[in-house]
């Protein structure tokens, strides 16, 4: 095997994840990635996010700089303002910021708790999320089935 992933140290392949379920997480990014307030390509955006928020921690690794929130904080208003048109006003950038900056220092022990955790919140979100699709859907097959029965009425009558 080879490439970048094979090369990846567990620490880095635990964190890349971590970022990536924090910011499923997010509420305000997850609404413009569903809704495409970055245009039609803000599917990539959000994933360029994660590879630029691991970048700017391998930065940091890299100078021997410890990551400090308020700079990362920074960061993602830029981004999500350039990217995303997104102005953030409920100041969710800092515990965003504050959670990455927690998990980047466990995953570099080797503590993956943090991002065992996301998964496992993330897991409960979409679980959550297809039971409630798939309730809407029998609530909108009920609804059709019975409108098709008084609609067949009113044409037999023409």
């Amino acid at each position: 095997m080879s490439g970048p992933a094979a090369e990846m140290h567990p620490n880095q392949a635990a964190f890349v994840e971590g970022v990536d379920h924090v910011l499923s997480a997010w509420t305000a990014l997850e609404l413009a990635v569903e809704h495409e307030w970055g245009g039609h390509d803000t599917h990539e955006k959000r994933d360029t996010l994660v590879d630029e928020i691991v970048d700017y921690f391998d930065t940091l690794v890299r100078k021997r700089q410890v990551p400090e929130p308020s700079d990362l904080e920074e960061l993602l208003l830029d981004i999500l303002d350039e990217d995303f048109s997104i102005a953030l006003e409920d100041s969710s950038e800092k515990e965003v910021a504050r959670v990455l900056c927690r998990m980047f220092g466990e995953c570099k022990t080797g503590n993956f708790a943090t991002v065992d955790k996301m998964a496992e919140e993330r897991e409960k979100r979409s679980r959550g999320s297809a039971a409630q699709q798939s309730q809407t859907m029998a609530r909108q097959g009920a609804d059709e089935s019975s409108d098709d029965g008084s609609d067949s009425d009113v044409s037999m009558e023409e």
